[in-house]
């Protein structure tokens, strides 16, 4: 019995509700309202002139009706006031910040599905706050640390005992401090443009295996001062998107691989092409990418080399990751650094819709 009354209190509506409460408000008042008229009448307080009369005595049911059906309503709609009240309250302390409020509403279902939306909200809520919070103390510490670094450079460089070695050398470091700071602000900047996209406007058909030939071409001095093995399997596949965006993303992704490959190390490029869909992988060899840094490689300003002795921000994954989300594709990431085989270290897999391909 306590089942069937749990489902079935699940079960009613709110709709129904509202009007199984006006039928019980309806029905009790009319009931109490009668036997009071009775109980009246059978001890004299009502007289049949009284009864008999034309305007008095459905003045006086009236009457009697709007006391006790207000009386009773008041009653019977606490329990509904309660649940908005608990909602007014829950509302005020995720206003205040308060982002670990939940509701629990189980009944009617309206107010069950508004708890679960509530809660959800609130938990996303958590979320984007968590996010701002480290976004701003890492854009702080990104920012702050080349700041710092040019400003003691700047004030040793006023010495006059310095040698034109050091000199030079103190000068390297302004100047590398300085574009690493340009392109923080440029990747920063890139990165609020692209989230607030939502839309490709500038979209045609882009030659991707050509696209990648051309970064290729733009980071052949980098390869070659490291003296890396490229191994090229590309095609002239072509999608539908946005040319400049793609470019930000091949032109990242192997700048990465450069990067983070040692020297006579490999970098393999391929495509393949699923049913409907383009399929872009960057592998490359290396010490790979610790498994649980794998699932955050793709936050901001995140980055898996703590020692933070490889150059860069955190943000170029984050982009590029934004760029394939906005084309409706994915990107994922796999590493296995404890694999015998060196040149399947880490791995980038990017796969896109394409419509039309050559």
């Amino acid at each position: 019995m306590r089942r069937l009354g749990v489902w079935i209190r699940a079960k009613i509506t709110l709709s129904v509700l509202f009007s199984l409460m006006v039928f019980f408000i309806f029905l009790v008042t009319v009931v109490i309202t009668g036997v009071l008229f009775f109980l009246a009448h059978f001890f004299g307080l009502i007289n049949d002139e009284i009864a008999k009369g034309g305007i008095v005595l459905p003045i006086i049911i009236l009457i009697s009706c709007i006391l006790i059906g207000t009386t009773i309503s008041g009653f019977a709609s606490r329990r509904m006031v309660k649940s908005i009240r608990e909602f007014i309250e829950a509302t005020k302390q995720l206003a205040a910040g308060d982002f670990s409020t939940r509701l629990y509403l189980k009944s009617p279902p309206e107010y069950r599905i508004l708890s679960e939306n509530f809660n959800r909200m609130a938990e996303e809520l958590g979320g984007i706050e968590i996010l701002r919070t480290d976004f701003v103390n890492n854009f702080s510490h990104e920012f702050k640390t080349p700041i710092v670094s040019i400003k003691g450079f700047a004030e040793i460089l006023k010495h006059d005992d310095l040698s034109r070695e050091e000199r030079d050398e103190y000068l390297d470091i302004v100047i590398e401090e300085s574009a690493r700071l340009a392109s923080l602000a440029s990747n920063v900047l890139e990165l609020s443009k692209i989230e607030t996209q939502t839309i490709l406007t500038d979209k045609q058909m882009v030659n991707v295996g050509e696209q990648i030939r051309q970064c290729v071409l733009l980071l052949a001095a980098k390869i070659e001062k490291k003296h890396l093995d490229l191994e090229l399997n590309l095609y002239d596949y072509s999608l539908s998107g946005s040319k400049e965006l793609l470019n930000q993303v091949w032109l990242n992704l192997l700048d990465n691989a450069i990067k983070f490959t040692p020297e006579h190390g490999t970098i393999t490029i391929e495509m393949k092409r699923p049913a409907g869909l383009l399929e872009m992988v960057f592998r490359n060899t290396g010490s790979g990418i610790d498994p649980e840094a794998v699932p955050r490689i793709f936050d901001k300003f995140y980055q898996a080399d703590t020692s933070h002795s490889a150059a860069g921000n955190g943000l170029g994954l984050t982009i590029v990751q934004q760029i394939v989300s906005l084309h409706g594709g994915t990107i994922v990431c796999e590493s296995e650094p404890d694999q015998s085989e060196p040149d399947q270290a880490t791995a980038f897999i990017i796969t896109l819709p394409s419509e039309t391909s050559k």
